[in-house]
């Protein structure tokens, strides 16, 4: 399988902060700090800073996380075009996603 991922996010320590682990078919694995949406939930915009399995700098992208009854449609954008979509499911505290690149 090529181009898709699974990511899981987690609350910071402050309000609107993400912290993401991640793994893609096609770019390894890493690590994602966001900041953003003052909510305590998963829901709102963020930017986030994605970082290889080394905490490498990779990219930065617009995150914007939107719950549909039980389920959380995510999207990734960069310079306001979106490349990637995902779906989620929130459990235990984590929100976990598959997504694929567009």
């Amino acid at each position: 399988m090529s181009n898709i991922g699974s990511v899981q996010y987690s609350k910071g320590d402050k309000v609107g902060e993400l912290k993401a682990v991640w793994i893609h078919s096609d770019y390894g694995n890493g690590t994602g700090s966001a900041t953003g949406s003052l909510s305590a939930k998963f829901e709102g915009k963020y930017e986030i800073k994605y970082f290889d399995n080394n905490g490498s700098f990779l990219t930065v992208l617009e995150l914007e996380i939107i719950k549909n009854d039980q389920r959380y449609d995510l999207s990734w954008s960069k310079n306001g075009v979106v490349t990637s979509i995902g779906i989620g499911v929130a459990n235990s505290g984590l929100l976990s996603a598959g997504y694929y690149d567009v």
